[in-house]
């Protein structure tokens, strides 16, 4: 028996082809990702007290630039920028590969 389709499943296959539907489920996966780590930064940031400006400086980043990225719905960090903030406030980024084998990345 075929699986029923929410509202849901169904206003989004009448908006992305089948063909198109992997890769539009890849974009969101990284988009929640994205979020999700400027997230971490942001609590973390508080929870160590750290200022803004501090911890641009720690990064080698421009102030206004690391206010924005922490504060805008339309955040769109580069990977350095991120490692970069990662590494400002001791925070380990590991990366698990599909042999199962964990390298660290910051």
């Amino acid at each position: 028996m075929p699986k029923k389709l929410t509202p849901h499943d169904m206003a989004l296959a009448a908006l992305v082809p089948d063909d198109e539907r992997e890769e539009f489920d890849r974009g969101v996966e990284v988009l929640i990702a994205r979020n999700r780590a400027l997230e971490i930064l942001e609590k973390e940031r508080r929870a160590q007290k750290v200022s803004k400006r501090v911890l641009a400086d720690r990064a080698g980043l421009d102030y206004a630039s690391v206010r924005r990225l922490l504060t805008s719905d339309t955040a769109n960090p580069t990977t350095e920028t991120m490692l970069r903030l990662f590494s400002a406030l001791h925070i380990h980024v590991q990366a698990k590969l599909p042999s199962g084998r964990v390298v660290g990345l910051v």
